[in-house]
């Protein structure tokens, strides 16, 4: 598997090619399947390249061109000018292809003329790639080149299957299988698609990634030789066989995404063997978060803050303060070093007051702790937990805790953490979490999937982007709603992904679709949550996302098909 995204297969139609039912020992992340074996093998035509200014093809044999040997044959576009006048149209300059081959031999052809290359036996190179089968070159509209690779689509799969799903790290072979039904059934489904620019299908990962025969590998050649001619259909046809790189633990209906129902397609949960959820609970009575950040701090006044901070001093302000001289005090007291012109308007640029209310000591001491950072939250993924003890993951080790019976535990949902007194945890959530003696009295978990998931072997089963104001005002400039104002879930598919998200902006609002939200700010997944920054003002400074997943969710999980193989 190569590092894209999986982007939304075409949709074209095919016949589906006489065939037997079959069975097959592989494992798909789809509702129904009917599997087939075709005995006639199509041929595919592969677009390499659609906008060659020049062209090499080379062979270790000979090949011909227009009944000439050569082990090299070099395309170029040039310019005949078939008038002696010195001023000219461009309708009378005439474009031809120049085809210069081995002895210094010249052969001049049309653009359109189609020249088919095949060496017998031997594999044929072009662009540092080799290919089997033969290569045909052609120009086009654009009057550039287009290159061809013909060969049968058994073939085809040899270099695709390697190139979407890596034999090197994810080395099952049943999960190898499935990638070979998945490729086989698109490329069945999808033939003749770009028939106007002379080919069946693309070469990327708008189709599927096809490199040739250099990335052959002995597993995933053995993948496709045992599912040969073997495609998946569903009422007597081939499916729309999607997959993505990884599901973040849960696949979602193809109606929300991409806003065709599939009955084949529809959300399911990444597992094989499923995790047994295990209960929870805690004897503390819910309290904010703000409450409880300052019960686990021990601040009660603005000593206790000076000597969780570990800052010099004594004393508390006077109890008649006025804003402008409480700012002077919490200034001198806590940025001793920072000389502004103005205390409430530089304590207000940093979050700890507020230029339009008076707040309590108790908010003033919050947010003197969460804006100088002194918390010291640590963050880990829940591995086992048996009701006492707990297995984090932290910075990719394994490490024992205890959990406090009256640890304060909230559910983490966007910027919102809820107090729980009870619930169930399966495994693979992620904690910010404090330890006093090595015990947790402090947690905040985000509901996922991700350790029991069988694409949790995928590196981006968990991924954090930051965006900056400047990066969020750019992504969303496309829609003309102005400066961004923020984002709001409407609402979430089966998987969690937001499936309609409202963009709120200085001059106006709209609603996006799930692959319009991914896209506009370049995620790597849609199923993400995400954290708004604000300044004392109010005014949107940045985001985190927090997200599952590469790709876009929809049907078979690549890395899951491997985590499955495992079990």
């Amino acid at each position: 598997m190569t590092g894209h995204c999986c982007s939304h297969k075409a949709k074209s139609r095919t016949g589906v090619f006489p065939s037997s039912t079959v069975s097959i020992p592989v494992l798909f992340i789809l509702l129904v399947i009917t599997v087939r074996s075709q005995p006639i093998e199509p041929i595919v035509r592969i677009g390499l390249t659609q906008n060659a200014a020049t062209v090499t093809i080379r062979a270790g044999q000979p090949f011909l061109v227009e009944q000439n040997r050569t082990r090299t044959a070099k395309f170029t576009p040039i310019v005949v000018v078939e008038t002696s006048a010195k001023t000219l149209t461009k309708d009378q300059l005439q474009y031809r292809m120049l085809v210069e081959i081995d002895g210094g031999k010249l052969i001049v052809l049309p653009m359109t003329e189609k020249v088919r290359m095949e060496a017998a036996g031997e594999r044929m190179e072009f662009d540092n790639r080799t290919y089997r089968g033969s290569l045909e070159v052609f120009g086009n509209a654009r009057n550039t080149f287009t290159v061809v690779n013909e060969l049968p689509i058994e073939d085809y799969l040899l270099g695709v299957v390697p190139n979407e799903l890596s034999p090197r790290t994810f080395g099952k072979l049943e999960a190898l299988k499935a990638q070979a039904v998945a490729a086989r059934t698109y490329i069945v489904r999808n033939l003749k698609q770009y028939q106007r620019e002379g080919y069946d299908i693309c070469n990327s990962d708008a189709c599927q990634v096809y490199f040739g025969a250099g990335t052959e590998d002995p597993l995933t050649s053995q993948a496709v030789s045992e599912t040969r001619g073997m495609i998946a259909t569903f009422d007597d046809k081939p499916i729309n066989a999607l997959y993505s790189s990884t599901c973040g633990g849960h696949t979602e209906n193809s109606e929300n995404i991409f806003d065709e129902k599939l009955p084949y397609l529809q959300s399911v949960i990444c597992e094989y063997k499923h995790a047994e959820p295990k209960p929870f609970s805690t004897t503390s009575a819910g309290t904010a978060w703000q409450d409880a950040v300052l019960k686990v701090a021990n601040v009660n006044s603005y000593s206790d803050l000076r000597r969780f901070m570990g800052l010099q001093g004594t004393g508390e302000p006077a109890g008649a303060l006025s804003q402008t001289q409480l700012a002077t005090w919490i200034r001198e007291n806590f940025y001793p070093t920072v000389k502004p012109s103005s205390d409430v308007e530089f304590l207000a640029e940093q979050g700890v007051l507020s230029m339009n209310q008076n707040l309590r000591a108790p908010d003033i001491w919050f947010r003197l702790i969460e804006k100088k950072g002194v918390l010291e939250l640590q963050q880990g993924v829940l591995q086992s937990w048996d009701g006492s003890a707990a297995t984090l993951i932290v910075n990719g080790a394994p490490i024992d805790y205890k959990v406090a019976s009256g640890a304060l535990i909230f559910q983490r949902i966007g910027d919102d953490r809820i107090p729980m007194r009870q619930g169930l945890w399966i495994g693979g959530e992620l904690l910010d979490f404090r330890v006093a003696d090595g015990v947790i009295e402090l947690l905040a978990y985000r509901k996922n999937f991700v350790n029991p998931a069988a694409d949790r072997f995928s590196r981006l089963a968990m991924w954090q982007v930051h965006k900056t104001r400047a990066e969020l005002d750019s992504a969303v400039k496309p829609l003309n709603i102005g400066e961004l104002k923020g984002f709001s879930v409407i609402a979430r598919g089966p998987s969690e992904r937001p499936i309609t998200t409202e963009i709120l902006g200085t001059a106006g609002r709209t609603s996006v679709r799930a692959l319009r939200f991914r896209t506009l700010l370049g995620l790597r997944d849609s199923l993400v949550f995400f954290d708004e920054e604000r300044n004392a003002r109010g005014e949107l400074i940045g985001m985190s996302f927090y997200g599952q997943g590469w790709g876009h969710g929809v049907g078979m999980c690549q890395v899951g098909a491997f985590g499955m193989a495992l079990d």
